[in-house]
């Protein structure tokens, strides 16, 4: 309400607001000079408890308290209030702040203003985050305790412990070749079709829905790191997922910049939402992509024994769960099945059966799934035409190998600097138009972005990629740190898709485990931790077990549903199971050193 008005706010309160907020209202002097409703009994929070500061805020945090307890009554009674609201109740606060600043300088008017500029900022982030609807608890205990056990995940593999590199020309280097300038195409193809839908809205832009490519193209991958593992799981696991989970911190970086960049540059909510999509579909893809990669061995024994009939069943089966329900559950289980069902396909192109198919009858194929599509609209079928016309190609010499090769190497980069232009275009085109290049806010936006592809080229991306060498088979509390670092990286990849862009907590299950984005942000963390530990040969040690077990425990305090507490606690035990386990072991050894001495 118009703090102005002259109109007593009390006077226009609902009747029943007490009984259902359990909050008297007050009058209280502003510092404006204006008689303010507050709440009595409230006060300027912060993670410290109650602190008006000795400027004395409490007039304004006291008016501010009673106008999000009228948003929290408006929501009870089914009748939310309008967001513009919140942020009018914000910016009043902060008035009031940098008023009382001058009314009561306490002999230090220049810190009382950075004091509340902090306070400032807090509310603006803290609307942001709970993206300017009515205030609601937050899980502040679990959450601070999912922010240590981030640092100590991020302590546990420092920037500066790098792996044994090769440099870009060198017989080391991963192969540049037809299959792998198909992922990078297919993955180019999925961003940029995300950019046209958000910004066109063209729901018939089918051309580049490149999913089924990419996971043909990746299949291959899959299949060709899975032999030259020697058929070790523990190993091609540890090899394979390392190589992956960079592209992946680049989207999640995407991810918790977005929103707070276009909120800065005054984008529509519908426009967040929409270019949103930028992240989310990637990583719906790469999230069923890693269990591609986990299935690879199964996937070969399979092809063995069955053949041709392997994914036709897969892709029958993605069909009729599509068609059974349409609820998160139906729509895993059908992407899961049909990422299976394409990577199965590229075994056959592999031993030559695809390639041996006359160009004709491929074209032919093609063509009749492309029209099929158009009339049914039913993804496989798009990836059908995709795959026969990536099979008629019977010479490679003419793949850019350096072009592909720069793309493999930079993915962060690449996808960061991309993102950058297509907020700066979305920015141009809202309803600011051109006079928000004037605005600092919309330099700090930018420089958000800039600062993270910065981050992403000098932390992870200068020096070559790192070859991921394991000294021959790895023992089976090596294979135990592959399986859980690949199964919390999935997981962590898959919650962030479902999380969405606007950073909400309850979010939608995965595998009946509720999450929020700090769980998301643990379980990719730790996961790529424990493949980590794996390569650094740490897993003989006790400190990597102990903090696996501790990094379970913020998601159990914040998420709480009882598929994730048996995951959760199920990895508490197992780990320190292990973390006993192995310092027995060193103990032992240390004894036989000294008695041998």
């Amino acid at each position: 309400m118009d703090s102005a008005s002259g109109i007593d706010p009390i006077a226009l309160l609902p009747a029943d607001f007490t009984a259902v907020e359990k909050v008297v209202p007050g009058r209280l002097r502003a510092p404006d000079g204006t008689m303010r409703a507050v709440h009595v009994d409230g006060g300027c929070s912060t993670p410290m408890g109650d602190e008006n500061t000795r400027w004395d805020y409490s007039v304004g945090c006291k008016a501010h308290d009673l106008g999000y307890d009228l948003l929290r009554y408006a929501e009870k009674k089914g009748h939310p209030l309008p967001a513009d609201l919140r942020r009018r109740l914000d910016d009043q606060l902060s008035r009031d702040m940098h008023k009382q600043c001058e009314l009561n300088p306490k002999d230090s008017a220049g810190t009382c203003q950075i004091v509340a500029d902090v306070y400032t900022a807090g509310l603006v982030v803290n609307s942001w985050h709970q993206r300017w609807g009515p205030p609601r608890a937050e899980p502040i205990s679990s959450w601070a305790v999912g922010l240590v056990v981030v640092v100590m995940l991020l302590a546990g593999r420092p920037p500066w412990s790098r792996l044994r590199r090769s440099s870009p020309g060198s017989s080391d280097a991963p192969p540049v070749d037809y299959m792998s300038m198909l992922r990078v195409v297919s993955m180019v193809g999925i961003v940029v079709g995300e950019t046209v839908l958000a910004f066109t809205h063209a729901g018939g832009f089918w051309l580049l829905r490149l999913a089924p490519l990419l996971f043909f193209a990746g299949g291959h991958a899959n299949l060709m790191a899975w032999r030259s593992s020697g058929h070790d799981y523990g190993s091609y696991l540890a090899i394979r997922i390392h190589a992956l989970l960079r592209p992946v911190f680049a989207f999640v970086l995407a991810w918790l910049l977005i929103p707070l960049t276009l909120e800065l540059l005054d984008v529509p909510e519908d426009t967040i939402t929409s270019v949103g999509s930028l992240v989310l579909e990637p990583l719906w893809v790469l999230g069923l992509f890693l269990v591609t990669v986990a299935a690879c061995p199964a996937m070969q024994w399979l092809r063995e024994r069955f053949g041709a009939a392997v994914p036709l069943v897969l892709l029958t089966g993605s069909t009729i769960v599509h068609v059974a329900g349409s609820t998160d559950a139906y729509l895993l289980a059908s992407g899961l099945l049909l990422a299976l069902g394409f990577g199965q396909l590229a075994f056959h192109w592999e031993d030559g059966s695809l390639r041996r198919i006359p160009r004709p009858v491929l074209f032919g194929v093609a063509g009749t799934a492309l029209v099929a599509f158009v009339v049914l609209g039913y993804l496989p079928l798009l990836g059908i035409a995709q795959v026969s016309l990536a099979c008629t190609v019977r010479s490679f010499d003419w793949v850019p190998v350096r072009v592909v090769g720069f793309l493999r190497s930079r993915p962060m980069t690449v996808y960061l600097v991309y993102v950058g232009i297509v907020l700066v275009f979305a920015g141009l085109t809202s309803s600011v138009g051109f006079d928000w290049f004037t605005r600092p806010r919309t330099w700090l936006a930018i420089s958000m972005i800039t600062a993270a592809t910065l981050v992403a080229f000098l932390w992870y991306e200068r020096r070559p990629r790192p070859m991921a060498d394991l000294p021959g088979p790895i023992n089976g509390v090596q294979t135990l740190a592959c399986a859980l670092g690949v199964g919390y990286a999935t997981l962590g990849v898959l919650g962030f898709a479902v999380t969405g862009v606007n950073w909400q907590v309850g979010a939608p299950a995965v595998f009946g485990m509720a999450l929020d984005p700090m769980a998301n942000l643990i379980h990719l963390m730790l996961g790529g931790y424990l493949l980590h530990v794996v390569h650094s040969g740490k897993t003989g040690r006790t400190w990597p077990w102990l903090l696996t077990a501790a990094a379970c425990i913020p998601p159990i305090m914040s998420t709480w549903s009882v598929s994730g507490a048996v995951v959760h606690g199920a990895t508490v035990v197992l780990a320190l199971a292990v973390a006993g386990h192995v310092t027995v072991i060193r103990m032992r050894d240390r004894a036989s050193i000294a008695n041998a001495g």
